[in-house]
């Protein structure tokens, strides 16, 4: 909502409140207008078009950036709808958005997906930072330092990844793409690039922009004005390039400390040695196994030696699902080490302040930030957390373990920290925040803080992106502020994703001589898992010929109440505590070659039944899809009715259904059917996947002009049921 706009939102109580206190001052001849009461206010609810059409959403908000007098903020869309359920080529990508005033209403500025010309898509808006060059190319003190606004992305494909840098040409208002780099995404190796920092080499006076791809390690980036997006990319990493090839996780954090640059990775600290042939070395190893998804060392930052001079460097420790968020500082120790000194454990503040159990806490998503105090004049850091609470459901994210608000801690000094809360304390029906990802100071002199965030922690995340201000005195908890009460945006489902309903076919492979073990799963756990989470398996099955790698397959296919409903089904399966355990048993891990393959479908004839697969054990079916060549799908549809009972008659069976696909483009030109066969396929079945009748044939399927309506012949599956229901 415009901040021109929020004074009439407010309730009338704090209306009558203002300008009463308006009338007193005037009175009293102090000033004739007087600031609104402190306040917390919702710059961002995400779910709107702004002014230019652009859908402005966000199931998170990844970074807040000042940059000639702006701010502009990454989103993601993690969880999102718009992300998680179209197919590839029609997914909603991350995007940057730009406040141009603090009365102004946040603009589109970037959309990732659309200014890149490769039809690469991004889920996230991993790293957005204001960086300033003070050299050239080649050392040379440039005339004028040079601030350039930069965002990085990683993008994944078939066994592929890329990372893509953006930067902003702030005169014309446009972003120019680069390809930073691309490579296999095999063994876990994820292009997911973290943070960057501008550093000049103490050797060889070379200044450089370090960015972290991810596993793939770091990259390095001079700046070039003559070059479209005035920074030229290094045409190979500078680390683990030539030692290990890619790290095991992907790198968290980087920062200049006591003349040096850092960046975190696994649960290491790796320092630059500078030189014409830099290397790296590791300054700490804290020796425990890592998740790689939550990362092990967080939040790399550096604050003031407290036993002496230079920098120490603090970061969060967090190793995988029991962690706690321990605050761990590293001081230095004079002989060019560091010694480890324990400041905090987070999940203990958080318990003591809510007094509930904390099992898990993650904090610090990016950096710790700083800001001078406004009454001490010292220098504080802000963390975000987040943390899954036992003893008091009423403050759970609905769905989740999470406590549902927006905690950060205040570190004043060593071991010193207090617990805070954007828009107050959370209670239930308070809009959930879950998670201050990333601060920043307003770039339009008004003394406020921006903070932003939400953590979609694997839930449903519909536009819950968020960006708060306060004054810099109620954010710091110098002074309380009032909550903001105004309801959040509703979040629009599209239409057509709520009519239903709709089938999912999905098919897997099976590893070598794992086949088997899939079925026990099925059997035993996601079948009842399935109907548990409203998802109604209609029928599984083997194919009955063809090569080897059939032996290994199950298809099977799910009904759902429609595709959001599927979407949501899905999620509630996956967070299942008895799946995860599933999951988790050395027998059912491993099981597939690759993705399983999964196409939802609509209706065309609403005939379905349930499909008793037991009973049947002697049927056949056929499983056959029909491409029409360009806008010929409505023809063939009506061709399918006319002639359904000639094809069923040529060989004795019961059609049990026509779909289409739902999501394009196959919708457009595609028709799957369903045929059960009473009695086994003939001996000539091929398993070229050439169907047993040729009347879906080019030659036959014709429109009035004689024309056929296919653009390839009819594939065709032959399937046998397999009954994994447990009895």
């Amino acid at each position: 909502m415009p901040a021109s706009s929020r004074l009439a939102c407010w309730p009338l109580r704090q209306r009558s409140s203002w300008f009463l206190a308006l009338a007193v001052t005037a009175c009293s001849g102090t000033a004739l207008f007087a600031a609104p009461p402190a306040q917390w206010v919702s710059s961002y609810d995400a779910g709107y078009r702004d002014r230019q059409g652009a859908y402005a959403g966000g199931s998170e908000i990844m970074h807040l950036a000042a940059h000639q007098k702006r701010l502009f903020a990454a989103n993601g869309y993690w969880m999102d709808a718009r992300w998680t359920i179209p197919p590839e080529g029609h997914k909603q990508s991350a995007q940057v958005l730009r406040l141009d005033s603090a009365k102004g209403e946040w603009q589109v500025d970037l959309d990732t997906g659309q200014a890149n010309d490769l039809g690469l898509e991004y889920m996230k808006g991993n790293i957005l930072k204001s960086v300033t060059f003070t050299r050239d190319a080649t050392g040379q003190p440039l005339a004028e330092p040079k601030s350039l606004l930069v965002l990085a992305a990683g993008a994944r494909f078939d066994r592929g990844g890329a990372v893509s840098a953006w930067v902003r040409n702030d005169t014309q208002g446009k972003w120019h793409h680069t390809l930073v780099r691309h490579g296999p995404a095999v063994g876990g190796v994820r292009w997911l690039p973290r943070d960057m920092q501008v550093y000049r080499d103490t050797v060889t006076g070379l200044e450089h922009l370090f960015l972290l791809l991810g596993n793939p390690g770091v990259i390095t980036g001079q700046y070039d004005p003559q070059h479209p997006g005035q920074i030229r990319w290094s045409r190979h990493t500078e680390f683990p390039f030539l030692q290990r090839g890619a790290f095991r996780s992907r790198p968290l954090g980087m920062v200049q400390a006591n003349g040096s640059l850092f960046f975190s990775v696994d649960d290491a600290i790796y320092q630059r040695i500078d030189g014409p042939r830099p290397t790296w070395q590791e300054v700490i190893h804290l020796g425990d196994d890592i998740d790689t998804d939550v990362g092990g060392v967080r939040g790399l930052t550096a604050v003031p030696n407290p036993h002496g001079n230079g920098d120490s460097l603090l970061f969060a420790w967090a190793p995988g699902g029991r962690s706690t968020a321990q605050i761990l500082r590293l001081d230095p120790d004079g002989q060019g080490g560091f010694t480890r000194h324990e400041e905090v454990s987070i999940a203990d503040l958080m318990s003591r302040h809510l007094q509930v159990r904390v099992s898990y806490a993650l904090a610090a998503h990016n950096m710790m930030y700083p800001v001078t105090h406004p009454t001490s004049g010292k220098t504080v850091h802000l963390i975000g957390f987040l943390g899954n609470i036992h003893g008091a459901d009423h403050l759970r994210w609905p769905g989740s373990a999470v406590y549902g608000g927006g905690m950060y801690a205040i570190r004043h000094s060593p071991g010193e920290y207090t617990l805070h809360e954007v828009n107050n304390a959370y209670h239930r029906g308070k809009l959930p925040l879950v998670s201050p990802r990333t601060f920043c100071r307003s770039p339009f002199g008004d003394h406020q803080l921006y903070i932003a965030g939400h953590d979609a922690s694997n839930r449903i995340s519909d536009n819950l992106a968020w960006v708060f201000q306060a004054p810099l005195s109620v954010a710091l908890g110098e002074r309380g502020g009032k909550a903001w009460t105004e309801p959040q945006r509703p979040s629009k489902i599209a239409p057509h994703l709520q009519r239903g309903p709709v089938y999912e076919l999905r098919t897997y492979v099976a590893a070598k001589d794992r086949f088997q073990h899939l079925v026990k799963r099925f059997r035993e756990h996601t079948d009842r898992l399935f109907r548990k989470h409203n998802m109604q398996p209609l029928g599984y099955w083997t194919p009955a010929a063809g090569p080897p790698i059939n032996q290994q397959t199950l298809v099977y296919l799910l009904k759902h109440p429609s595709r959001y409903a599927a979407w949501k089904n899905w999620v509630a399966f996956h967070n299942d505590r008895e799946w995860q355990r599933v999951l988790d048993e050395p027998v059912f891990q491993r099981l597939l070659i690759g993705t399983p393959e999964s196409v939802f479908l609509t209706s065309v004839d609403e005939s379905l039944e349930d499909l008793p697969t037991h009973q049947h054990s002697e049927a056949m079916y056929e499983l056959t899809t029909h491409t029409t060549k360009p806008e010929q799908l409505p023809l063939l549809v009506k061709q399918f009715e006319t002639h359904l009972a000639n094809r069923t008659a040529h060989r004795p069976g019961q059609h049990l259904a026509t779909w289409k696909p739902f999501d394009p483009p196959a919708s457009a030109n595609q028709l799957i059917s369903l045929v059960r066969r009473v009695r086994t396929p003939p001996a000539d079945a091929r398993p070229s996947g050439k169907p047993d009748l040729d009347f879906w044939s080019p030659a036959t399927v014709q429109q009035s002009t004689g024309k056929s309506l296919l653009s390839q012949p009819t594939q065709t599956r032959h399937l046998r049921p397999l009954d994994l229901s447990r009895k």
